[in-house]
């Protein structure tokens, strides 16, 4: 049977859902949901690749600066990490908005997700144009880990957030 491929994304739930930071042009950090993330390679240097889309400001921001965080957000702020995704960084200063709480970064300028069970510091190395998205191949600069929290996936294509 032949079907639309959001069923498929449906189908293949659950998908590995993080908060991608990067930091504004103001100095601040940015905040978007995403799930288009997978790992890359782990020898010689750790790598991971992202999706975004060409037409969001993430994109336009880790372009100019050429780094991210990507932080995989605790059950206790599910909503507003789900939240990430419904507007725009662009207008709206989504870590005050929906009270996530950052914290320093060890080797880039965007802050992380303070309630993370883990964290990537991230430098992108290849940057590729793919249809209506962009590609960000990074190299893994710093790594945290917090066993006291427990991620949440990404369920029902993307449409609500679940611990797994």
């Amino acid at each position: 049977m032949s079907v639309e491929i959001g069923k498929f994304q449906k189908a293949s739930s659950p998908n590995p859902f993080a908060l991608v930071t990067s930091q504004k042009e103001d100095g601040s950090t940015n905040v978007m949901a995403l799930s288009w993330w997978t790992h890359g390679a782990n020898k010689p240097v750790p790598t991971i690749v992202i999706f975004v889309s060409s037409k969001g400001y993430t994109g336009e921001l880790l372009q100019k600066n050429g780094e991210f965080g990507l932080c995989l957000p605790d059950e206790s702020i599910a909503q507003a990490a789900f939240k990430c995704g419904t507007c725009t960084g662009r207008t709206t200063d989504k870590p005050k908005e929906f009270g996530i709480e950052l914290e320093e970064a060890d080797t880039i300028s965007a802050k992380l997700v303070a309630k993370s069970q883990a964290a990537l510091e991230c430098k992108v190395v290849q940057v590729t144009p793919v249809q209506d998205h962009i590609m960000f191949l990074a190299e893994v600069q710093a790594v945290h880990i917090h066993p006291e929290y427990r991620h949440v996936s990404a369920v029902e294509g993307y449409g609500k957030l679940e611990v797994r």
